[in-house]
């Protein structure tokens, strides 16, 4: 492949040079057309060969058949009516009963969706109402607040917590006054 392309550059080069022959040539194309293969018809059983398969044929059709007289009017359905089985009453009645019973399961279903809902909207606003309530409260009210819960933060002054602490047990000592 090489070869062929640096005889093929040569050739351009050759032309551009000036120098060069026409029996150069014709020898290349007498090679290039040798080292080409000759195209191969394909048919139809090479194909079915490595597996391509053709579709139905119309061939294989059959003639239409004559269905009688056709009538395109339109229906009134009373000829279909007259072939249906009447229903019973015991029918009539379960199938109002399966419609009623999914009905009221529906409704019911409903309801307990927006019951939800609404206390989950209550839940969400009284929590925010809580938080707003927080961040209006003074530091030292918070702190008072996280004491009383038994979340206050330790080790800040433990003289005083301990001082608190005994107080609210009723031990009141004149220690430090």
């Amino acid at each position: 492949m090489a070869q062929k392309k640096d005889t093929k550059f040569a050739g351009l080069l050759d032309d551009l040079s000036g120098s060069g022959s026409d029996s150069e040539s014709e020898e290349q194309e007498q090679e290039e057309q040798q080292t080409k293969k000759p195209k191969k018809e394909i048919t139809v059983e090479d194909l079915q060969r490595v597996g391509f398969k053709g579709g139905p044929s119309v061939l294989h059709m059959k003639a239409p058949q004559d269905q009688g007289p056709q009538n395109w009017n339109w229906s009134d359905g009373r000829q279909l009516k007259n072939k249906e089985e009447e229903e019973t009453l015991e029918e009539r009645r379960q199938t109002q009963e399966r419609a009623t019973v999914g009905v009221e399961q529906t409704a019911m279903f409903a309801q307990a969706a927006l019951t939800h809902a609404e206390r989950m909207r209550e839940e969400k606003r009284l929590e925010k109402e809580l938080k707003e309530k927080e961040k209006r409260l003074s530091f030292n009210q918070k702190e008072k607040r996280k004491r009383d819960s038994g979340q206050q933060a330790r080790g800040k002054n433990y003289v005083e917590e301990e001082k608190r602490l005994a107080r609210s047990v009723g031990v009141y000592t004149g220690f430090d006054t």
